[in-house]
């Protein structure tokens, strides 16, 4: 009985280390340039709503939304 318990206790710890093994490699193989870029934010001057800066437009020096219907001159 003793035996069967110490080949278990070791075949947990040989999973346990290629676990850790595997975790690490998968961690690094992920490029930096893999995640996504952070964009400005900007305020609507008439609605005062934030936005990402691709989904505004400028009017007279102003950022305004681009597409955003309840956003009226």
């Amino acid at each position: 009985m003793p035996r069967i318990l110490f080949l278990l206790f070791i075949a947990f710890l040989v999973y346990l280390l290629f676990r850790g093994f595997f975790r690490a490699r998968v961690k690094d193989d992920k490029p930096a340039d893999a995640l996504p870029k952070a964009e400005d934010m900007v305020q609507c001057s008439r609605c005062a709503v934030n936005m990402p800066r691709s989904e505004a437009r400028e009017e007279g020096g102003k950022l305004v939304c681009l597409n955003n219907p309840q956003c009226k001159p």
